[in-house]
């Protein structure tokens, strides 16, 4: 051989490599093209709910919230005011009792045999919310004294199990283990992908059995937006994770209450920060290179919470609309064009760009989720005492999304009295991308393409 070409087509080892690892890489591209995806079509169930600080007794049925027809494959369920918002809370210990409790109904209610309750129809929703005579219960059976079994007691059921109590995010095949482990002798359906609490909010993720492997990249970011700008009593959990080769994001959020003037503004405040300080950290050295780092790097993101918007009427139009059981009028009012106001303040703030801009919402057929009397369908305005604060009704419970690729099939609410708020709910479908490997092995052989391991590796 020529001494001379072989000076001139001499490659050092760190040259060879990259030279491998380009082709290999113009490889993978070529594998991320739409002919080697495959588009699938998933049902998340995404609910939110502000329980007043109340610990759920053992028998509290969730059977008609969670039992859609079909079932969902995901679902997402975010709760406020798990424990009550005092200073031994917010300041101390934070106490998971409440979480496992929630943690234990959902359990027995995902895996026991499915209702057949089909997606609510907003259509038939508006109809049965507005005509008294026809008001349907779409969530929750509500609850009287004789429904509980006054002997059972949590701790005494399999189903309350060390392993429900909330897992920190650490590792999602953790969380996975622990589930096959608990549910070894039963056919589990879905397994606890994740759940976090901060004081008060709670967000807990479930997924089918069959999906579990296809799930990776679980991580989680808090935010405090409470007493001092910081504390835990308000502010959000966000959830990443990614579904083959989609990521997601579910963010559970308690905004500032109040119904003053300013505070609409501390609540735009509260979403600005969110999405500020809201952060995933990469893990070097995992393949974790491209995974979002904000929450509008993901893919699917839903926001889902006791956002605390309220409505922008006075007192005294608010209560008569609320004594004549006239939720259309308001409804249209918020939502028809050809109205020259609104009066959701949410609905307000974002049409002026100061908050969720770019976001979305389905319309609302559902009467205002806050704020009812104890155990009871009454208003808290009707039922008020002359030296207790006003309380307008208000659609405060919402829940949005962004960005393409979800679907809303329905929004509605429920009718449970065990809480000041009545929960919200909605079924999504959305689409994920995942990567056809029989595709490309097939292209592979066809076109005599092999690659080793070693080949990536310097000499």
């Amino acid at each position: 051989v020529d001494e001379d070409w072989k000076h001139k087509h001499k490659f050092s080892k760190r040259e060879t490599f990259n030279i491998k690892k380009s082709k290999t890489e113009k490889l993978n591209k070529n594998y991320s093209d739409s002919q080697f995806k495959d588009i699938h079509d998933y049902r998340v169930f995404v609910a939110t709910w502000n329980v007043a600080g109340k610990s759920p007794p053992s028998c509290l049925d969730l059977e008609d919230w969670l039992h859609t027809s079909p079932p969902a494959d995901i679902y997402v369920l975010g709760f406020q005011e798990i424990v009550p918002l005092n200073a031994g809370n917010v300041l101390g210990t934070e106490d998971n009792g409440p979480a496992r409790k929630w943690l234990a109904l959902i359990r027995k209610t995902l895996n026991s045999n499915p209702g057949t309750r089909p997606v609510t129809d907003p259509l038939m929703e508006l109809d049965a919310d507005f005509d008294g005579s026809m008001r349907r219960k779409t969530s929750f059976q509500s609850m009287s004294p004789s429904d509980c079994d006054t002997n059972s007691r949590w701790g005494s059921s399999e189903s309350d199990d060390e392993t429900d109590s909330p897992v920190n995010m650490q590792s999602f095949g953790e969380s996975f283990a622990m589930e096959e482990t608990n549910n070894q002798n039963g056919h589990s359906r879905y397994c606890l992908a994740a759940s976090k609490q901060m004081v008060g909010i709670f967000l807990t993720v479930w997924v089918k059995n069959d999906l579990r492997d296809n799930v990776r990249d679980m991580k989680v970011s808090c935010v405090g937006r409470g007493l001092m700008g910081y504390l835990g009593n308000k502010g959000s959990i966000s959830i990443s994770m990614s579904l083959h080769q989609t990521s997601f994001c579910f963010v559970c959020s308690h905004l500032t209450s109040g119904q003053k003037d300013g505070d609409e503004l501390r609540r735009n405040s509260d979403v600005m920060e969110i999405l500020k300080k809201t952060r995933f950290p990469r893990v070097h050295g995992v393949k974790d290179e491209k995974s979002p780092q904000t929450i509008l790097d993901h893919d699917r993101i839903i926001w889902l919470g006791d956002l605390n918007y309220r409505i922008a009427l006075s007192y005294g139009y608010a209560k008569a609309l609320v004594e004549m059981r006239d939720w259309k009028a308001l409804l249209e009012n918020d939502q028809a064009c050809s109205y020259p106001f609104l009066i959701d303040s949410l609905r307000i703030e974002q049409r002026q760009g100061r908050v969720f801009e770019g976001w979305s919402e389905g319309k609302i057929y559902f009467p205002p989720t806050y704020k009812y009397s104890y155990n009871s369908d009454r208003y808290a305005v009707e039922d008020r005492h002359p030296k207790e604060k006003r309380r307008t009704p208000a659609w405060c419970d919402r829940i949005l999304w962004y960005g393409t690729g979800l679907y809303q099939l329905s929004y509605v609410r429920g009718e449970s009295k065990f809480s000041d708020h009545r929960p919200v709910y909605s079924v999504f479908s959305a689409k994920v991308e995942s990567i056809n490997r029989s595709q490309i092995r097939k292209s592979m052989s066809c076109s005599g393409t092999r690659i080793e391991v070693e080949e990536l590796l310097p000499q």
